[in-house]
């Protein structure tokens, strides 16, 4: 039997036997879930009724895509296949949670938790929140004689909350640029450009990256500073007078060497 046919006639009979749909009851986290990249997820969903094998169906679908997530009779999409499973040990305890492996940006979205036996059936509606953690922040800097640029580059979902702040602490966001690029896997690249006209030989700058959907802050302060080598300068001024002593004996040397020949 097709997906779809099941869905239907599954509607259909829960209209028609709205007097027994309290003995069936489907319940979910009305919270949702949020899901961390790459890693595994479960979305709660229990029902209260009796399970029986040969007689009740577990369905999980995408409510915006209509894709097949999981059925214990139908073929489940593509996207799933391998990744999607349920706790049979469990389902007679009435769990009906599916196991979600390898999250990535488009499992986002709102799933139904689908619960049907031959009289009776139940739904529930569970939304899945995606984030990525950002990677650690890689930093270069450009000098030139007009001041000097900072860039910071990272990776991660959503788009985060960037912030700059001089050595006296003030905000100094408002002289950066950020800029985003969405990737093929999903995943937002950023770079955050901070141009300063300081020239100053030493100063301090703190960046600031927060992703508020999974509370992370990630912050570095670093020192710019640029230092002239004494040393080389104060060995050019002693060979001034070193050279000037070797031209001088250079000189008496050769003024007594034409004595001598005019002697002779």
């Amino acid at each position: 039997m097709r997906c779809s046919n099941i869905l239907s006639s599954a509607f259909l009979m829960m209209m028609m036997m709205m007097i027994n749909s309290d003995q069936l009851q489907v319940s979910v986290w009305e919270e949702g879930v949020l899901a961390i990249h790459g890693q595994n997820t479960v979305l709660p969903c229990e029902f209260l009724g009796e399970y029986l094998l040969d007689q009740t169906i577990i369905f999980w679908q995408r409510v915006e895509t209509k894709e097949v997530v999981f059925s214990s009779n139908c073929r489940k999409h593509r996207q799933y296949s391998g990744r999607a499973s349920l706790f049979p040990e469990e389902l007679k305890l009435g769990n009906a949670s599916l196991k979600l492996e390898g999250v990535g940006p488009k499992d986002a979205g709102q799933y139904m938790c689908f619960t049907s036996t031959r009289m009776e059936n139940s739904t529930g509606i569970i939304s899945l929140t995606f984030a990525a953690y950002y990677t650690e922040p890689s930093l270069i800097i450009k000098q030139t004689l007009n001041g000097t640029t900072f860039a910071y580059e990272s990776r991660g979902f959503p788009r985060a909350s960037l912030f700059w702040y001089n050595e006296k602490h003030q905000d100094i966001s408002a002289l950066s640029e950020t800029l985003y690029q969405l990737n093929d896997d999903g995943l937002y690249s950023l770079w955050s450009i901070l141009r300063t006209n300081d020239t100053s030989r030493s100063s301090n700058y703190t960046f600031r990256l927060r992703n508020d959907v999974l509370q992370q802050s990630v912050s570095r302060t670093f020192s710019l500073s640029l230092e002239i080598d004494t040393d080389v300068t104060k060995n050019q001024w002693m060979l001034v007078p070193i050279i000037g002593f070797i031209i001088i004996w250079a000189l008496v040397l050769a003024l007594l060497q034409e004595r001598c020949l005019a002697r002779k």
